[in-house]
Parts: structure tokens; sequence; C-alpha cells
């Protein structure tokens, strides 16, 4: 479904991506972890057309080449983003944040009813400003607001960031039910607890490069240790000493 080839990225004259490469089958749900500031969002972000790549470098969606593309025209073509830090817009109402997603202006109505089905509160606070939600409600809704558009490809970024522990599970759940549904979905996350729960294989970033790639089964707590520079219990499941 993705193919990523030699990738590079900067900031200015600042070097973030240095020739990443991987690729994303169908229904894989891939986990990308790193620290804050080592280039996860900025490698969703070329991905998604929101910041050109430089420099060599391939990125293929469907089989497309879509480096050159503008986002909307990346969009079009079946991907779903919901970012960092949520963005939905607090002066519009759940429902408007929901509709505006909507591919050419027409509302799938058996698509916002699954939304709906997915997360009642939506439905419930439907007619409330999206800035009167709590931050989970909110991540919920930028959720179910890249659902409307139905993409074969979803882009998460930092899904829990800045939640309450209980929403963190209530949040990771919704996501956990979209995958295990069939969606195809690239997560960033720098909470391995989230990285393990939802993905089926995982590429660590540090300054830009991946260091390590596994499956979710045969991840090692030395490596990411080594990696992330913080301490990993063996306990979690799928995890190797």
């Amino acid at each position: 479904m993705l193919e990523i080839n030699d990738l590079h990225a900067f900031y200015g004259k600042s070097h973030i991506i240095h020739g990443v490469s991987f690729h994303v089958k169908e229904r894989d749900v891939i986990g990308i972890l790193g620290r804050n500031g080592v280039g996860k969002t900025t490698l969703l972000r070329c991905i998604l057309g929101l910041m050109p790549p430089r420099r060599q470098g391939s990125i293929k969606f469907l089989e497309q080449e879509i480096a050159a593309l503008p986002a909307h025209k990346i969009a079009e073509l079946g991907t779903g983003y919901v970012p960092q830090g949520r963005r939905i817009f607090p002066q519009m109402t759940v429902y408007e944040n929901l509709v505006i997603a909507a591919k050419k202006g027409k509302v799938d109505h058996a698509e916002l009813k699954k939304v709906y089905a997915n997360y009642p509160i939506l439905e419930e606070k439907k007619n409330q400003y999206g800035g009167n939600l709590s931050g989970g409600q909110q991540q919920m809704l930028a959720i179910g607001r890249a659902v409307m558009s139905k993409p074969k490809l979803l882009i998460i970024d930092e899904p829990t960031e800045g939640l309450q522990p209980s929403m963190v599970i209530a949040v990771r759940d919704t996501i956990r039910d979209l995958c295990e549904g069939g969606m195809t979905a690239i997560i960033a996350d720098q909470n391995l607890e989230n990285i393990m729960a939802l993905c089926t294989k995982v590429y660590v970033i540090e300054k830009g490069l991946i260091r390590y790639e596994e499956v979710r089964e045969n991840l090692s707590t030395e490596l990411l240790h080594k990696f992330l520079g913080v301490g990993v219990s063996c306990e979690a499941p799928g995890l190797k000493s």
C-alpha cells in the first residue's frame, strides 16, 4: 500500500529525516516509535504532502508516486490524518467537525452513523462546540473526522498525548477497534505501551534514522532501551529480554 525509499527532509538547513525507507502492506498497523524531536511527525507530514521531501527519494501510495503531490491530492487518493494535538475546530460543533471531512462536500450519512455508533459521546454532544469537549473527547472527534473520509490508510500522530490515564485507555481502545476492523494504519508515538497494544510491526527512529525494526512479537527490551534511552519492562506482552 505504501512504499518509502531513501526519504530525506529538512527544516531550513537542518537535516531532519536521513534516508528513511520502509513499507506498509494492506491491514498492517505500523508503529513509529521514538522520543520527542527525533523526526516522527516530520516523517508523517512528508507522507501526507504537508512537508515536501528534498533530495532524492520516493513515496509511493497504491503504486502511485506522491512525493510531489499537494496534500489535498494525497488525501483524495485515500489517506486520513489524526494530527498531534488533535487540531479540531473549536468554534464549530461536533457535527460540523465531522461532516467537514466529507469528500467533495457530500455527507455519507451511513458513515456518520458508524462514527456515532463507535463514539456515542460524539452523538450525545453533536450540537456542542468542539472547544467545549474534554481532551479525550476531542481526540475521539479527531479520529472520527478522519474516518469520515473513509481512508484506505489512516495516519495517527501521538494519539494519547496529554490525556489522563482513563482517557488514554479509551482512545487506545477506539483505535484498536478500527485496526481490528481491517484499517491499515501508521501510528507515531513515544508511548511503548500504546505501540505494543496496537501495532503489528515497529520502527524505532533516532535522529531521523530508522535504528531498529521488528515485528511486535520479537521486539527486544535491550534494543528498545538502547535506542529509546528509557527503562522497558520485559513483562510487556511480546517483549523479549
